[in-house]
């Protein structure tokens, strides 16, 4: 869809392309004009190399991609809450996201991601810090990343608040 922001990863990763960096990105969603569009540019910009173009990804396929990855992109114009990048986090991947979607303070508490404004240059600067980061420092955004999932989002937690908050709750109307 177009408030994923697929548009603003595209022009990233065209405009560090010329700086030897290794960036390989599965762009994965339904077969419809946006993503025809964003195909064609991807091609305009000889990004063949670097784009990987799946259908909608589901169920084990989708866990063993993000499993398989190094983090998860998600350069949004606008999420609510960001279902994608809370899977992610809960296995222990690093978020690229961006002041546009609400849990990026999460994120950023935590340190398990980068947080860019809703534009391509910040974007750009995010993508080339990560790639650049050794293999210690990714481990330590995916403890970072698994921290902030337990702690936010893991309904099964003691960590979490929210899960303690409900079940205080439900026990005060069981008293």
């Amino acid at each position: 869809h177009e408030k994923k922001g697929c548009d603003i990863l595209i022009r990233a990763i065209k405009k560090l392309s010329d700086q030897n960096l290794s960036l390989k990105v599965l762009l994965a969603g339904p077969n419809n004009e946006y993503k025809k569009s964003l195909m064609d540019l991807s091609d305009n910009y000889g990004l063949e190399n670097n784009i990987f173009w799946s259908d909608i990804i589901l169920d084990n396929l989708k866990w063993g991609a993000i499993s398989a990855s190094i983090g998860m992109v998600l350069p949004s114009h606008g999420e609510n809450f960001g279902v994608a990048l809370v899977e992610s986090l809960s296995c222990s991947k690093p978020i690229l996201t961006t002041n546009k979607v609400n849990i990026y303070r999460k994120i950023l508490k935590f340190k398990s991601g980068y947080i860019s404004k809703d534009e391509t240059n910040s974007y750009a600067k995010i993508l080339k810090k990560f790639s650049k980061l050794k293999k210690n420092q990714l481990l330590k955004l995916g403890k970072n990343a698994q921290k902030c999932f337990k702690s936010n989002f893991d309904l099964a937690s003691k960590e979490n608040n929210l899960a303690t908050y409900l079940k205080h709750e439900v026990n005060k109307k069981n008293e």
